[in-house]
């Protein structure tokens, strides 16, 4: 990164860094609290009603609502492990969750990165229930920076930087360059600012607004060795719910279109042009509504004909099956161990009603095992991350084309 390369403002405030000739650390400028995206006006009042009606279907179906985003919540956590390099899979997630305190689960470092999410997440989403905005601090954020690194201590979990970092192979070609460690904690001050936002009096800004500005700017800031994009994109989901929000989770999306978030959130960094970053994430936001309104009326279908399949095998209304097709919702990869665990009932008894969906075809086998056999529920899963690309195209269209309505 040359620093010709950067918007005026940012080449007056760059820092030299010592001892490397011709390399500059970015000083971010202070937060805003709104950006002039005239470009974006059609999509953001599109998104916002996309929004609405994601509350609205979910208020609706509240006992849905839990499964899914439980789910979601953790295909979040596997896309944005996924786009720092992990490996582990959606299937791969929901069984080392099974497998916890296992040695076998110790041993899956990969995975634990990746459940690490789920951890943060909770903690955060606990935080933000009691405190609402307030809750979003620079103390959550490091708390959340913990959760998510615990298991990688050269990374200094919770710890902010007290040295330069910089994204790329080497400093001196490096992509971007964030600020100086010794500017990070006034610049994350400001920035808390946004974070517990509150209206003038004179124009409220919208969360969509205030969430697409606080994920570019803690991603300029970059304020831990490692793990900032996993911790900046976990901060979505707690803007949105301290604001009253569906949580959504967008890390599915930006990982489809990967390379252009970080084009986007580079040209932010450099140029101070927002518009390309505010876009993606609109059009993000408004494919995760869509998808998951689509989620939610597949898992009813699929309840549904389930219940259908049993009633006419003439299943026992007491049979341990009822109770698994209900559980298969939220938790589409299951053992007959967890059955047992879960619904209380005997090994025989949770090994016959598994043997029974398999024959059914409401569960597959998911490896060939005698013992410690895994199912998965295959429509689940395979609806989960099916019509991502359709989604996101269709609100990528009506990005380029202008349009604010639904469809």
């Amino acid at each position: 990164m040359r620093k010709t390369d950067l918007h005026p403002q940012l080449q007056a405030n760059c820092v030299p860094i010592p001892g490397r000739g011709g390399c500059y650390a970015v000083e971010p400028l202070p937060v805003p609290s709104s950006v002039d995206v005239p470009e974006c006006f059609a999509l953001f009042a599109l998104a916002s009603r996309e929004l609405e009606e994601l509350g609205a279907a979910l208020k609706k179906n509240p006992a849905h609502a839990g499964l899914l985003l439980n789910m979601l919540n953790r295909r979040e956590a596997v896309d944005s492990s996924q786009i720092e390099g992990t490996k582990t899979g959606f299937d791969g997630l929901l069984l080392h969750e099974l497998e916890m305190g296992t040695e076998q689960a110790q041993l899956n470092a990969d995975a634990s990165e990746t459940f690490a999410y789920i951890r943060a997440f909770v903690a955060g989403s606990a935080a933000v229930a009691q405190g609402g905005q307030q809750a979003l601090h620079k103390a959550l954020i490091c708390r959340l920076h913990e959760e998510l690194m615990v298991d990688q201590p050269r990374s200094t979990p919770g710890r902010i930087r007290t040295v330069q970092n910089y994204i790329g192979i080497q400093l001196e070609t490096a992509r971007y360059v964030p600020p100086p460690a010794t500017s990070v904690n006034r610049l994350l001050d400001d920035l808390e600012g946004l974070l517990q936002y509150e209206p003038d009096g004179v124009m409220e800004v919208s969360i969509l607004m205030r969430a697409a500005i606080a994920h570019a700017q803690f991603e300029a800031i970059h304020p831990f060795l490692d793990g900032n994009g996993r911790t900046g994109r976990l901060l979505l989901p707690l803007m949105l719910q301290a604001a009253g929000e569906p949580p959504i989770h967008l890390a599915t999306f930006l990982k489809v279109r990967q390379q252009a978030y970080y084009d986007a959130l580079l040209a932010v960094q450099t140029k101070l042009n927002w518009t390309p970053w505010v876009q993606l994430f609109l059009e993000c936001v408004i494919a995760s509504c869509r998808h998951t309104i689509q989620l939610l009326g597949v898992l009813q279908a699929l309840q549904a004909q389930w219940k259908i399949t049993l009633t006419d095998q003439r299943k026992r209304k007491d049979a341990a099956v009822w109770r698994i097709v209900d559980l298969l919702l939220g938790q589409p990869v299951i053992t007959v161990n967890e059955l047992v665990r879960r619904l209380g009932v005997s090994f025989p008894a949770a090994n016959q009603a598994v043997n029974d969906l398999v024959t059914l075809g409401i569960l597959r086998p998911a490896n060939t095992q005698r013992r410690d056999r895994v199912f998965h529920a295959h429509e689940v899963m395979n609806a989960l991350y099916s019509g991502l690309d359709v989604v996101l195209e269709r609100a990528i269209n009506q990005g380029s084309m202008g349009i604010s309505g639904r469809r």
